[in-house]
C-alpha cells in the first residue's frame, strides 16, 4: 500500500514537472524576439495587442523585431555592403584613369594617311579611292565609339555592374580619339567649303 502511494506521488510530481516544462517552453516561444503572432514588424508603443513587451526600452515591441545581437549583425552586414559598394565605385573611378594612347594613334593614322595620299598623288590609286578608305575608317571608328558610348550610358544610368566596364570605356575613348583625328583629314579636304561657309558677306 505504501509503495502504491509512493508511485502515485512520483507520477503526480513527474506530471507536474512536465506541465511546468511545457509551460516554460511555450512561454519562451511566445516571448521570443521577432516572433509576433500577428506578423507585425517594428511595432511602436503601445502596440496593437496586450502582448506588447519592451525589454530594451527602445519603444518597439520585442516580438516584432530581431534581438539586439541579431540587429548588430544586420547592421554590420549592411555596413559591409555599403563599403563594398563604395569600393566598387572607387574601383570604377580608378579604371577611368587608364592611360590612353593619343600620341601613338595620331602618329600611326598620320603615317597611313600620308601613305595613301602619296599613292594617290603618284597615280597608284585614285584620289576617290584614297578618300573612300578614310571614309570607311571614319565610319568604323564612329560605329564602335558610338555603340560603346550608348552601352556605357545605359550601364551608368541603370547602375548595371559589368566586369568589362573598363574595357568598354577604354575602346570607346580610343575609337573617339581616332574618329576625331580622321575628322581633321575631312576638314582639310573641304577647307574651301568651310571658309566660304564662315566668310562674312561684305
Amino acid at each position: 500500500m505504501y509503495e502504491k502511494s509512493n508511485r502515485r506521488k512520483y507520477l503526480r510530481l513527474s506530471f507536474l514537472i512536465a506541465i511546468i516544462l511545457i509551460f516554460l517552453s511555450l512561454n519562451l516561444n511566445v516571448f521570443a524576439w521577432e516572433n509576433c503572432p500577428f506578423g507585425e514588424v517594428n511595432e511602436s508603443y503601445p502596440g496593437t495587442c496586450g502582448r506588447y513587451i519592451d525589454t530594451d526600452n527602445d519603444n518597439i515591441c520585442d516580438l516584432s523585431q530581431p534581438s539586439p545581437e541579431d540587429r548588430e549583425k544586420i547592421k554590420e552586414e549592411n555596413n559591409n555592403e555599403i563599403n563594398s559598394s563604395i569600393n566598387s565605385i572607387a574601383q570604377t573611378k580608378s579604371n577611368s584613369g587608364i592611360n590612353y594612347y593619343f600620341v601613338p594613334i595620331a602618329v600611326i593614322l598620320f603615317i597611313i594617311y600620308l601613305t595613301t595620299l602619296f599613292l594617290s598623288r603618284k597615280k597608284k590609286i585614285k584620289l576617290s579611292k584614297h578618300r573612300k578608305i578614310w571614309n570607311f575608317i571614319l565610319l568604323i571608328t564612329f560605329l564602335i565609339s558610338g555603340t560603346f558610348g550608348l552601352i556605357l550610358a545605359i550601364i551608368i544610368s541603370y547602375g548595371i555592374r559589368l566586369s568589362f566596364y573598363s574595357d568598354l570605356l577604354f575602346w570607346h575613348v580610343e575609337m573617339g580619339i581616332s574618329m576625331a583625328i580622321i575628322s581633321i583629314f575631312h576638314i582639310l579636304w573641304h577647307l574651301k567649303y568651310f571658309k566660304k561657309m564662315f566668310k562674312l558677306k561684305k
